[in-house]
């Protein structure tokens, strides 16, 4: 009984982790303006050349959205977007990054209602992932184990969970 009761809290820490890394809800934290380019939001008008191609594999269904963020290695947020599902595969394009060192989390909005669903102690309901396919025990993964570099164009594939 002690161990299901550390997993359930391990499962309540990852939920606040992804919260507090903003993931890519419809309003901004920032009260700075946000820039729109290919249905992505950015949260700083500063661009680069590359561009940054994510697939998310192994989603439930075609329903609801992905809703993706995109952070720097301060966490602070750089971009947010939502997308379709087409085939349980969603495909996000974020072009005009600078070089720099990212993290990316994301969540499966199965029922659209903007938000990952948990239920009884804060278990994810819906399907969540991160760069690097990064998890955690018990909790959240280390930022860490999130961070990639993009230093020319880049394709990444990540795996959801649940």
């Amino acid at each position: 009984m002690k161990n299901r009761k550390t997993i359930k809290m391990g499962f309540l820490a990852l939920l606040m982790s992804m919260n507090s890394i903003a993931f890519a809800q419809e309003s901004s934290t920032k009260k700075e303006k946000q820039i729109v380019r290919n249905d992505v939001f950015f949260n700083t008008a500063e661009t680069g050349p590359h561009t940054l191609t994510l697939t998310v594999k192994k989603l439930k269904s075609d329903d609801g959205f992905v809703f993706l963020g995109l952070v720097d290695e301060n966490k602070n947020q750089i971009a947010r977007t939502k997308v379709k599902i087409v085939d349980k595969i969603a495909v996000i394009k974020i072009d005009s990054l600078p070089s720099g060192t990212y993290a990316i989390q994301y969540y499966h909005d199965i029922n659209s209602n903007g938000k990952l669903d948990t239920g009884a102690f804060g278990i994810p309901e819906e399907g969540y992932g991160s760069s690097n396919d990064a998890r955690g025990f018990m909790g959240p993964p280390d930022f860490g184990d999130m961070i990639f570099e993009l230093k020319e164009d880049l394709a990444l594939e990540m795996k959801t969970v649940n």
